[in-house]
């Protein structure tokens, strides 16, 4: 005691915000802790994120889980109990406790606070403070798992696990705070008189703990954050006695609750037609959609493999609202490999969100990069804070609010947190990874039904963390659907295995798969069957191959000429620029009909030619769209968009690959004419997918064959993979659907054919690398068993830096600006949400370093502003004119440098 105060409420624990008040005033650190305290009381005791059923699993009852929460939410902050911490904010004239010399923080409350806690934990064995009555002191040291497992949960509310590495730690606290943070936890005791588990102390019990920890680290940040919100908490700095304060606590706690938005309810489902009205008749593969049985409890994982245009978006669909109708999910997030196919998957969604759930529902969807569809209730919500002044306590000590607003500025991670989300799987693979605050990814991910696309597209490292992601999704409850046009079969193995390892259900061993393929695991087992294809979509492409680049150009000026379109693929973005600029130069086709699609534009001016190119290409383009266009274009253009060319070149790439970009050739039936038709027979010539790659050689050389690949083998490092899939096109001459796809894509990477002495060698190193690619995957993992701990990846966990959720040359973000009349920087795009992010391109920092020195960029002081101002620590800025054009970027090329 201080006089007649507690000595713990001599404690500072936030500071008000400028903007909020003319005077700094302090908010006494025993109040945060329950405000914060409250937040989750009211959570759990409303069973909002189904947080009953979690606790339910470490082994407490309905009267317990209330209070233990509030209990363990109230020590989150006691490493703010330290002098070192204190004397970071000094009020004038208080009755605080004063600063003592020597006394400093050498690392984040965080960490002090889990420090804390052990040292008071020692205390309570040998019996010297009573923090945690009702043991008996025999008994004590057999909780020591469960209760530092917790409590790596509420001190780690900062996004981290606490790490108590530095041993300079003890040096933050004097006598007083410790003796003030053991007075706060056992008054803390009496206030809320929990009662622990015996389970906690066996085996069984630990590892529940563990296995949950992740989710309530995820809620334990969520309730700081909403507990740090002075416009709902204000401050209060004149003692009271904590029974008195927590009905105060209590009741703003229950306005805050009032942000978070009632989950929409789900419309039953009642038929296809609800959500796809357009559809006269089923394919077989959406007729089995409407018919699998979904009835088993537990999670579930559907794998979709068929032809391209077989309506594998709109089977995953129906498949997603028969879940979620059952009570299998409460959301959807559709993740893809890139942004351009998850905007053509967004178009393709809002048509039919809104059928999923009642009218009475408001359920957000979100785009990552774009706020479109963004309810009302979702904008006033937790997950779209008010702007606040929310400045750092010191370089180290950045505040709760702070956080909160640095997270929600990247509208990315919104995407994840709306009840419709559609963005990249990298988004989701965050979750799994040792990043700051992948808990909110995880709570993000809760009880929604996942839909991954073209999983087909992911290399040997994205495909560990998929099975990562998987393994943790299972665990939680969560159900996937997953599309492919073509599954190698070792592929399909490794996910099917991480699910059902993940989910708990006996061990499972697939068939060997005819195509096309429908796979789904459930508690009942692993049923697979094959599916028949419409004849709409059973197609021959015959295959052509090109060596000379004035052959593909001649191509291009034929189909032209024709009154038709055609679309080069290139494996590079330079390739593309250059194909591009000579049609210009050459200035034998009009430059109005010729269309450059890459990765290096801006994201709203990728947007622009990607509604073009849907304009022109699309399913409903009139022939008058079409006539005459031509699109060079990257990878962008292969999967999701549903685009249709009369013609095609595409640069030589893996079979699978091929297969996808053949899928867009004569993709829709129309005459002859170019008119769209609802019935075969297509009147257009026979379509050809014309290979530009490097002469046949049965006996290549990998040094003669590299340099003959180009940019494709900078790419596509597998120059066996290559090879072989040149050997089976050139053997069988077509790329025959489906009855060929298992023979082309097992026997190119099941290696059922055999490359070059010199390039299987390259093979095997790919190969080699792909297994070490894994291995690296394996130790970004965090391993679930493990819990919330610093221990639970082999890698280092992500402070400020973001290692990648691609393996292979970092990138970074580079913003378009243009300095205003008062030399601010302003974003490109004028007006609407999340100006900046569609402003942004992504680049190789291996281009950036290359390029940097020809493109101008802001001075240090504004670059630094910006980062600050926009949460970017180390983004780049490229200048360019308020119309966004510059020498080296336009809306026609993009960023050329």
């Amino acid at each position: 005691m201080i006089g007649d105060v507690p000595d713990y409420l001599c404690y500072w624990g936030k500071t008000s915000d400028s903007s909020l008040q003319e005077s700094r005033d302090w908010h006494l650190l025993a109040y945060h802790c329950l405000d914060v305290a409250a937040c989750g009381y009211l959570i759990v005791e409303r069973n909002i994120y189904c947080a009953k059923n979690s606790l339910y699993e470490c082994g407490l009852g309905d009267d317990e889980i209330p209070v233990w929460i509030a209990w363990l939410f109230a020590t989150h902050d006691i490493g703010k109990f330290a002098r070192g911490f204190q004397r970071l904010v000094e009020f004038t004239d208080s009755p605080l406790v004063p600063p003592v010399n020597g006394v400093n923080a050498f690392a984040r409350h965080d960490s002090l606070g889990m420090y804390l806690w052990q040292k008071l934990y020692r205390g309570w064995l040998a019996g010297k403070n009573n923090i945690l009555p009702d043991i008996p002191p025999e008994e004590r040291d057999e909780y020591e798992d469960a209760l530092h497992s917790w409590m790596s949960v509420s001190t780690g509310h900062h996004g981290l696990p606490p790490d108590n590495s530095n041993k300079k730690i003890p040096l933050a606290f004097c006598d007083d705070d410790i003796a003030a943070a053991e007075h706060f936890m056992e008054d803390l005791s009496q206030l809320f008189p929990i009662k622990i588990p015996a389970q906690w102390k066996d085996k069984n019990g630990r590892k529940n703990i563990r296995q949950q920890s992740w989710f309530f680290a995820g809620l334990m940040t969520l309730c700081d954050w909403m507990g740090s919100d002075q416009t709902l908490f204000p401050v209060v700095s004149t003692p009271m006695p904590l029974p008195e304060y927590w009905p105060l606590a209590c009741e703003r706690a229950q306005r805050a609750l009032s942000a978070i938005p009632s989950p929409s309810e789900p419309n039953p489902y009642s038929g296809y037609q609800t959500l796809f009205p357009f559809i006269r008749q089923l394919t077989p593969l959406q007729q089995r959609a409407t018919t699998l049985d979904i009835s088993s409890p537990g999670p579930q994982l559907i794998i979709l493999e068929d032809v391209t245009g077989a309506g594998k978006t709109e089977a995953a669909l129906i498949l997603a609202h028969r879940l979620l109708s059952a009570g299998k999910g409460q959301g959807l997030y559709v993740g893809l490999p890139g942004m351009a196919t998850a905007n053509a998957m967004y178009q393709r969604l809002q048509k039919a969100y809104r059928q999923l759930f009642s009218e009475e529902s408001q359920p957000s969807l979100i785009l990552a990069h774009s706020g479109r569809e963004m309810s009302e209730a979702f904008r006033q919500s937790i997950w779209q804070p008010s702007a606040t002044d929310a400045q750092p306590y010191s370089a180290s000590e950045a505040t709760a609010s702070g956080q909160c607003h640095a997270w929600y500025a990247d509208s990315r991670k919104k995407a994840l947190l709306a009840e419709m989300g559609v963005g990249t799987l990298d988004q989701l693979l965050m979750a799994v990874m040792p990043f700051r605050h992948q808990s909110l990814r995880l709570l993000g991910m809760r009880d929604k039904v996942l839909l991954l696309d073209e999983v087909h597209a992911y290399d040997s490292y994205m495909v560990r963390l998929l099975e990562g992601l998987l393994h943790f999704h299972a665990a939680q409850g969560g159900s996937a659907i997953i599309l492919s046009a073509t599954l190698p079969a070792s592929l399909r193995e490794k996910l099917l295995a991480a699910f059902n390892d993940g989910a708990g259900f006996p061990p499972q061993t697939p068939d060997e798969a005819d195509y096309p393929w429908l796979s789904h695991l459930s508690a009942a087992g692993l049923y697979e069957q094959p599916l028949p294809t419409r004849p709409e979509v059973q197609r021959t492409v015959a295959v052509n191959a090109l060596v000379e680049p004035s052959d593909a150009m001649a191509l291009i000026h034929q189909a032209v000429a024709a009154g038709q379109c055609i679309c080069w693929i290139r494996n590079t973005v330079d390739e593309a620029l250059d194909i591009y600029q000579q049609l210009l130069a050459a200035g034998t086709l009009p430059a109005a009909d010729i269309l450059l699609f890459h990765s290096r534009f801006a994201f709203a001016d990728r947007l622009a030619i990607e509604e073009k190119t849907l304009n022109w290409f699309g399913k409903d383009a009139p022939p008058v769209s079409r006539k005459g266009k031509v699109l060079i274009a990257t990878q962008v253009v292969e999967q999701s968009l549903d685009v249709d060319f009369d013609w095609m070149i595409s640069d030589l790439a893996p079979i699978d690959l091929l297969i996808q970009r053949a899928g867009r050739l004569q993709r829709h039936i129309r005459d002859a004419e170019g008119n769209p038709k609802s019935q075969l027979p297509d009147e257009r010539q026979p379509p050809v997918l014309h290979l530009y790659g490097p002469q046949w050689q049965e006996d290549a050389h990998p040094e003669e064959y590299a340099k003959a690949l180009k940019g494709t083998g900078y790419i596509y490092p597998d120059h066996g993979c290559l090879w072989r899939t040149q050997a089976l096109l050139r053997q069988v001459g077509e790329i025959r659907m489906p009855e060929g796809a298992r023979t082309l894509v097992d026997g190119v990477y099941e290696q059922k054919i055999a490359a070059p002495a010199g390039l299987q060698t390259v093979s095997d190193l790919a190969f080699g690398q792909d297994l070490s690619r894994r291995s690296v995957a394996a130790q970004n993992l965090l391993s679930r068993n493990k819990g919330y701990d610093r221990e639970a990846s082999d890698f280092l966990w992500s402070e400020d830096r973001e290692f990648s959720t691609r393996l292979g040359e970092p990138s970074l973000d580079v913003y378009l600006a243009w300095p205003d009349g008062d030399g601010i920087l302003q974003p490109i795009v004028r007006e609407g949400d999340f100006r900046w992010e569609k402003s942004r391109i992504s680049l190789r920092e291996s281009w950036w370093r290359k390029h940097q020195a020809q493109l101008e960029q802001p001075e240090e002081e504004q670059l630094a502003l910006f980062r600050k101002q926009q949460h970017r620590p180390t983004a780049q800025v490229v200048l360019v004119s308020e119309q966004g054009e510059a020498a080296y970027y336009s809306k026609r090329f993009g960023l050329t440098g």
